[in-house]
């Protein structure tokens, strides 16, 4: 049988020559912390609705 497999077009942060340089770092650190702030947001205000409806 063939196999199908599709080649993704993918960026690879790691196994790089280089090592990230602090500009990148520290834009990945603020794009993570902010996604976890939005997650945690999201939840509180599935939690309020979800407590709404119980009443």
């Amino acid at each position: 049988m063939k196999n199908k497999t599709k080649e993704l077009d993918v960026d690879f942060i790691g196994g790089q020559n280089n090592p990230l340089t602090k500009e990148e770092e520290v834009a990945i650190s603020n794009f993570i912390r902010a996604d976890k702030e939005k997650r945690r947001l999201k939840e509180l205000r599935k939690k309020a609705l979800t407590k709404q409806k119980q009443l």
